[in-house]
């Protein structure tokens, strides 16, 4: 399905952009009549019913003509909430200055869970800032994460 699920981004994305919308992910999960595409969708000011509303019946009809999805499946457009995933470097930069828990692919000094503030990104670099707050600054208190290490990330309320 992996080939499936990418095909279908590289499809739907020009029909994403013309909506004003940025695709944060799509899922496929296939389960013969219970097969479900899910694509999660934002802008700057925020996703509406509407904005969801319209880009659905836009990637059905569109599917539809396609024949991409060789079975039934249900479609589901939505916005990623409050707690979007950070998957693309692009949601890290946007995110300086949020406390943020990271999971990685490769443990960093034993954990492959890390939780801070994002200080900077760049370079394929994440600057995090693993320092509780109200303790005095002390060593190692900001990590230096490759990107390529870097599974996902959420945004900590």
């Amino acid at each position: 399905m992996v080939n499936l699920t990418e095909k279908l981004k590289e499809k739907l994305l020009p029909l994403i952009e013309e909506e004003n919308l940025e695709l944060v992910d799509l899922e496929f999960s296939p389960g013969g009549p219970k097969s479900l595409l899910r694509i999660y969708v934002d802008k700057p000011a925020g996703v509406t019913i509407d904005n969801c509303a319209n880009l659905s019946r836009k990637v059905s009809d569109f599917l539809d003509m396609e024949d991409l999805v060789p079975y039934r499946y249900n479609l589901e457009v939505s916005s990623p909430g409050l707690d979007r995933p950070l998957i693309k470097k692009e949601d890290f930069i946007r995110k300086i200055g949020e406390k943020i828990k990271v999971f990685l692919k490769e443990p960093v000094e034993g954990k492959m869970e890390l939780v801070g503030k994002i200080e900077n990104f760049q370079e394929e670099t994440l600057y995090l800032s693993t320092k509780p707050e109200g303790v005095e600054p002390g060593e190692n208190e900001e990590k230096a994460l490759p990107f390529s290490q870097v599974l996902k990330a959420k945004i900590i309320f």
